[in-house]
């Protein structure tokens, strides 16, 4: 309720760069809240992956993204302003062209959707209200409570809800931390019963191995292209304005995933596509309130991701596709963004299973990596090439083959990425 009046109260303004981009006034702190709750989303599948993988989950789900998040920081956030890089596509469109520019549109809506947020928050609502029985009740509902507002107030919307939703996800898992440590397992017995019953889930590099770990660094260094931090970038007052909010952001993260590591041990064995909510029944058994404050600070991680990935995925279909046409856009167009991001997204729910959905992002951040991560270097490098649609498509075709044919020890993006820096050795103009 809260959230829904604070974003549905933001002021309107016809001004586009006020409803894009905040009018490019943001400082520090709403910086730093906006962009550690955005990411965040993928809580449920976090204690998916520690109850599968350990603490090796830490290394590649927070670790890589540190260090992909402070080079973003100190080395490209400044050629991102200079450059007048709104966004992905739009560098593309300025440095290489009308056709590469329109290739990475699809590429980039992959990314940036939501399906994988809205699966998680319908499993939460559909489990937490309607007790498993109506899953596209829960999908709907998800989807109108956490996108509803940004028709009205655009970007400030979301980051006028993401300061409070910055409340809420570490009140709910400092609440549970704490509960667990004084009131729960007081000595941390059961936390050494399931170290003995499973270490290698407290070994590294866990089940997967380095190889999985290392593709994961290459799956965070897509922050360098990752839209929602162009748009931050470019939504700040000024460079110094967006180094201080990633700065504050990776301690404000590292501080999080150090509780959110800590409550994941005791989740292992529930087998839970919530597992942190499981947890949260079992731990907060007569304690309606404290689950209440925990059931908010889940929703609030998961929402908060939801609408800044609609947001900018409506960018890219409704400011960026018109931009590459040479028309002119207005708020209208970035509206009817919003809904066809949604319809592609419930599209992409159909595609996949509830369980492991990181494997949604894996999939799709591959062909991200493969297909634009090297034009993206060759942008603010200053760096020429010829044919970039060559340079960007060939990589794309490669890494969809290797993703059909699937070999057990070839990652897909490897060949792609391979053949991408390759590609630009040979087309770079002397």
């Amino acid at each position: 309720m809260i959230i829904i009046f604070v974003g549905l109260s933001t002021r309107y303004s016809k001004n586009n760069i006020d409803f894009i981009y905040a009018g490019r006034k943001l400082t520090a702190l709403p910086l730093m809240l906006t962009l550690v709750t955005t990411w965040y989303g993928a809580i449920s599948s976090v204690g998916q992956e520690i109850s599968y993988n350990g603490i090796s989950t830490w290394l590649y789900f927070s670790l890589t993204y540190y260090i992909a998040a402070f080079i973003y920081s100190e080395f490209i956030s400044d050629r991102i302003i200079d450059k007048n890089i709104s966004s992905i596509t739009i560098g593309i469109l300025n440095h290489m062209g009308k056709k590469a520019a329109i290739v990475s549109i699809p590429v980039v809506l992959l990314y940036t959707s939501p399906a994988p947020y809205l699966i998680m928050l319908a499993n939460i609502i559909n489990n937490v209200i309607f007790e498993s029985n109506h899953y596209s009740l829960s999908l709907f509902l998800g989807l109108l409570l956490s996108v509803i507002y940004c028709f009205k107030g655009g970007f400030k919307s979301i980051v006028n809800t993401d300061k409070y939703q910055f409340l809420f996800m570490f009140a709910g898992f400092v609440t549970l931390t704490v509960y667990i440590i004084f009131f729960y397992d007081y000595g941390f017995k059961r936390l050494a019963e399931t170290y003995y019953s499973n270490t290698e889930l407290f070994n590294i590099p866990g089940k997967q191995g380095y190889m999985y770990i290392l593709a994961w660094g290459f799956i965070a260094i897509l922050t360098f292209i990752d839209p929602n931090f162009h748009q931050r970038t470019f939504s700040s007052k000024n460079k110094v304005e967006i180094k201080k909010a990633i700065r504050m952001s990776i301690l404000c993260w590292f501080i999080f995933d150090m509780i959110i590591l800590f409550c994941g041990l005791y989740t292992i064995g529930t087998n839970s596509t919530t597992p942190y909510i499981s947890l949260a029944i079992d731990i907060y058994s007569g304690y309606p309130l404290l689950y209440g404050l925990f059931i908010v600070s889940i929703l609030s991680i998961i929402m908060s991701t939801i609408d800044s990935l609609t947001f900018v995925s409506a960018l890219i279909i409704g400011k960026d596709l018109k931009s590459i046409f040479n028309k002119k856009f207005n708020q209208k167009d970035i509206k009817w963004g919003i809904v066809f991001t949604i319809l592609i997204s419930l599209i992409i729910i159909q595609f996949f299973e509830n369980n492991r959905i990181i494997e949604i992002w894996f999939v799709f951040g591959s062909y991200m990596v493969s297909a634009l991560l090297v034009p993206f270097f060759c942008i603010i490098s200053g760096i020429k090439v010829k044919h970039p649609l060559f340079l960007i498509l060939a990589p794309l075709l490669v890494t969809l083959y290797f993703d059909i044919i699937k070999i057990d020890w070839i990652i897909s993006m490897y060949p792609g990425l391979v053949l991408s820096f390759i590609l630009m050795i040979f087309l770079k103009k002397n």
